[in-house]
């Protein structure tokens, strides 16, 4: 799911504000003040996500057929092909047995102004997101958040597992963070790529609004 609408009404409001200042009186001004908190306290001070426990199951579960192939290959004097189900079969227990302790940990939680990830450097400013995606296949969740091109961005480090939950830094001119995960979770509630996307639109219209708030109260 691809979520490019632009920020309307915090946006407009900031640019009134920006552009008109000296024509607002005092009761628009906390009008607009009142709608960027209420826009802030539209989301909790902070998130918490994990993967999903689906490699648990998966993992052995894949690693059943192909040991009962491998033993009717063997049977059928095929061990070239034996030793190839025995490897799979043995990668489906791997993989179950590296995420033992999925669903338990948080690797990423979101704030109302930035987002953690335990594989990036420093947090990412939710205010310098310009536009994200939220996508599914099979195997992973993957979401995209796109910045602004001057914005700064964290290091990231390799996460040392099969289909790991970790988040990755691109430079260049589309600076991007991506953060891939084996399905997600809040609370132990399973989110889709639609309440995933919800969430973390929510959360960036949080900090646009916090940040126009800022700079409001600064030149008042």
């Amino acid at each position: 799911m691809s979520n490019q609408e632009p920020r309307d009404l915090v946006s407009n409001l900031a640019e009134t504000l920006g552009a008109e200042r000296e024509e607002l009186n005092q009761a628009k001004t906390a009008e607009v003040v009142a709608h960027l908190e209420r826009v802030i306290a539209n989301v909790p001070p902070a998130t918490e996500f994990t993967n999903t426990r689906k490699y648990v199951v998966l993992g052995p579960l894949l690693s059943i057929v192909p040991f009962i192939m491998t033993g009717m290959w063997f049977s059928q004097g095929k061990p070239g092909v034996g030793v190839v189900g025995l490897l799979l079969g043995l990668f489906g227990l791997f993989l179950g047995y590296q995420h033992r302790n999925s669903g338990k940990t948080p690797f990423m939680r979101l704030t109302r102004t930035q987002l953690w990830a335990d594989s990036l450097s420093a947090p990412v400013e939710l205010a310098d997101v310009i536009d994200f995606s939220v996508k599914a296949d099979m195997l992973q969740t993957t979401q995209t958040l796109h910045l602004r091109p001057e914005t700064p961005l964290p290091t990231h480090r390799a996460v040392r597992q099969v289909f790991a939950s970790q988040a990755m830094a691109f430079k260049g001119k589309d600076p991007r963070i991506t953060i891939m995960s084996a399905g997600l979770q809040s609370d132990g509630k399973k989110l889709d790529c639609d309440d995933m996307a919800a969430i973390l639109d929510a959360y960036i219209q949080a900090a646009h609004a916090q940040r126009y708030l800022q700079q409001l109260r600064s030149q008042g």
